[in-house]
């Protein structure tokens, strides 16, 4: 019946409502992802990191580093010069 009227299943909109909420704590600065999973519902840190995965194609540290102010990506992202 749920997925007749939203297209997709309880399960999926869960998923993707949780990885919405992960990604707007995360970038509003909540560092620390065990207790994010935790409060979002999540098992622990290892699910959460499962179902971003699975939504985003990338996992909460990636997405962390993405959001980060700019001082701080350029040294995430840093490439080794021995390229």
């Amino acid at each position: 019946m749920f997925r007749a009227e939203a297209g997709e299943s309880l399960t999926k909109c869960r998923s993707r409502l949780r990885v919405r909420a992960a990604l707007d704590r995360i970038e509003a600065g909540d560092t620390n992802l065990a207790r994010l999973a935790t409060e979002l519902g999540f098992a622990d840190h290892a699910h959460l990191t499962r179902t971003m995965r699975a939504e985003l194609g990338s996992p909460p540290s990636w997405v962390r580093a993405l959001l980060s102010p700019p001082q701080l990506r350029s040294h995430t992202f840093k490439r080794s010069s021995h390229a």
